[in-house]
């Protein structure tokens, strides 16, 4: 089976699969788009099992084309994210081997570039062929240890269909996109296109080209990251018309954003729990107003349940990774003797249900025995209106084990405020474990490509 030829199948030729300003590429221009860059990648295949190729693309028609160009030519598709530098992009390269990389440069020209041969195929060649993969993309690494995770044609086919039970995607559907194709494909473009809808691009992230593409489009389906919810939840956005559902991804979104949101647009956005080894297994949806910090349910395909103390997330349910890439693990051993996935999230489940996220497990910070997460103090460091956002994390100590220290990147053109009074702020609000024994001052604070903390 071969996900991309099967979404052709099913679709309607004359339908729009993405709309950008005047343009409209239909179905059936995708399709025939894809067949003629497949065929001319299929000399280079030759002798090259599961071969790994590298797509190096801006967000548009093309990068949806040339993806599926490389799954339709049988090769397995690795993006490589804009902003990666060249020691990054060498390191990947390198991991996962791979055989080619098409490059689409800015005037629209697509090169096919073969990297050298390599003396050797890499170890687990057999094992990846024999998956019949797709896509191999790394996780965010938010505790610097990012994996290469291997899909297969099927296992894509059953996290679509599964995460669509509460996303209710279908043809009718035009989905507004502001995410970065190469960290939100599997789950999100290609799940869109297998239901038939169109995607809408906007000319920028800011909010009046966001709106003027919605309205232009007739867009329905607004699912995005919290900085897009909160550039438009300002006073002066106008109304969205025709939206009818909005989901928060990548990381928390606050309340005070959602509300503000739905006051404006008539929609209150939806969190949902995207875990690149698993899909999209949870979704806070209907009424997401009633417990907004929530990630939702488990959606019906899914299971959730807590374990340990801290509690930690564990999922199970169809559609979880076939392997990580380099060293290779099979989801055989990956997954328990159940099939369940450890997420590393430290969690609560209501008696409704719900799931909400309280912090990573690598990320609890042990100070004379007493644990906390750092989210807690960062939300209340965030919460000063001189602080842009704030990591905090664990300074071994030779007493304590540990104390917390923070860091924080300031707004600009906002007079800093005084340490003492950061230290009063939290005093006032947290327990003495809790309280940063220093707080800096940083130009910067290193984030992951989907927008999360790197904690290490």
């Amino acid at each position: 089976m071969n996900i991309a030829e099967e979404i052709f199948k099913k679709a309607n030729p004359a339908a729009p699969a993405v709309l950008h300003r005047d343009a409209i590429t239909t179905y059936g221009d995708l399709e025939m788009r894809s067949a003629f860059l497949a065929e001319k990648l299929s000399p280079f295949l030759a002798n090259k099992p599961a071969a790994r190729i590298g797509l190096s693309c801006s967000d548009s028609a093309d990068y949806i084309a040339l993806a599926f160009a490389i799954l339709k030519a049988g090769g397995c598709f690795v993006p490589l994210a804009p902003e990666m530098t060249e020691p990054e992009r060498q390191k990947l390269t390198e991991e996962v081997a791979l055989d080619l990389v098409l490059q689409r440069d800015k005037n629209g020209e697509v090169h096919i570039e073969p990297i050298p041969p390599r003396p050797a195929d890499p170890p687990w060649i057999g094992e990846l062929k024999a998956l019949n993969p797709a896509f191999i993309r790394f996780s965010s690494g938010t505790t610097g240890d990012s994996k290469g995770i291997v899909l297969s044609h099927c296992t894509l086919l059953e996290r679509i269909t599964a995460a669509n039970a509460g996303l209710a995607i279908s043809a009718n559907d035009r989905v507004l996109w502001v995410l970065p194709m190469s960290h939100h494909f599997a789950v999100s473009i290609m799940l869109y296109l297998w239901h038939g809808a169109a995607v809408v691009l906007p000319d920028s992230h800011l909010p009046g080209d966001i709106l003027a593409a919605a309205i232009r489009h007739q867009a329905t389906v607004f699912y995005a990251a919290p900085f897009h919810f909160e550039s438009l939840s300002g006073s002066c956005a106008d109304k969205w018309p025709g939206l009818r559902l909005a989901v928060s991804t990548t990381t928390g979104l606050s309340t005070e954003t959602a509300r503000r949101f739905a006051e404006i647009h008539s929609v209150f956005p939806a969190q949902a729990l995207g875990i690149i080894e698993c899909g999209l297994p949870c979704l806070n949806l209907p009424l997401p107003e009633n417990l907004p910090q929530s990630v939702g349910r488990p959606q019906t395909a899914f299971e959730a349940e807590l374990r340990g103390e801290p509690a930690k997330l564990h999922l199970r349910g169809p559609g979880f990774l076939d392997a990580y890439l380099s060293p290779w693990k099979p989801r055989a051993e990956i997954l328990d003797e159940d099939g369940w996935f450890a997420t590393g999230d430290i969690a609560s489940i209501d008696p409704e249900s719900r799931v909400v996220l309280l912090g990573r497990a690598a990320a609890v910070i042990g100070v004379g025995g007493m644990k906390f997460f750092p989210e807690e103090v960062e939300e209340l460091l965030n919460s000063h209106p001189a602080v842009e956002r704030s990591r905090v994390f664990g300074r071994p100590h030779p007493d304590f084990g540990m104390v917390p220290v923070a860091e924080l990147l300031l707004k600009g053109n906002i007079v800093p405020p005084k340490p003492t009074e950061l230290f009063a702020l939290c005093r006032r609000q947290l327990s003495r474990h809790k309280i940063p024994a220093d707080i800096r001052f940083v130009d910067k604070i290193p984030l992951t490509p989907s927008g999360k903390i790197k904690r290490s």
